[in-house]
């Protein structure tokens, strides 16, 4: 009986060690998914601002850190999309309603990581308290 006790003491030390370390990934890919979304809630804004700028306008354009560089719109109201490795030319609003798409992608998977979470935090919890109430149900 105490041998059986032990055993299943100690398979719940696992599975609490193992949503821990599932719990951290998640919130590590959770942490990745907000700075890509506040990316592309960046980029929308800036095509956005883009709908007002003339042929010829001059603008700063990032590369990278606090460095910008002025240049000379030259086409203004075609934009060129990095996909997969192929760039696809669209207008403001084709990209736009892009930039949602992927928003929205973002956003359910936000969703869903959180949902997970609850769940693993939920777990967590209840394996915490039987230890510490020492209540391991015992097998029959």
């Amino acid at each position: 009986m105490e041998n059986s006790q032990q055993s299943q003491t100690q398979a719940l030390a696992y599975e609490f060690q193992a949503i821990r370390e599932r719990k951290d990934m998640y919130e590590q890919n959770l942490d990745l998914i907000y700075a890509s979304l506040s990316n592309l809630s960046n980029t929308k804004e800036t095509l956005k601002n883009l709908e007002n700028v003339q042929e010829g306008d001059e603008i700063l354009i990032p590369v990278g850190g606090i460095i910008n560089l002025k240049a000379n719109i030259k086409q203004p109201k075609n934009i060129l999309l990095s996909v997969s490795d192929v760039v696809i030319e669209k207008n403001i609003e084709g990209s736009i309603e892009f930039i949602d798409k992927l928003i929205n992608q973002h956003q359910e998977q936000i969703k869903f990581l959180n949902e997970q979470l609850y769940k693993m935090e939920t777990r967590l919890q209840t394996i915490s308290q039987m230890f510490r109430q020492d209540t391991i149900p015992q097998s029959s």
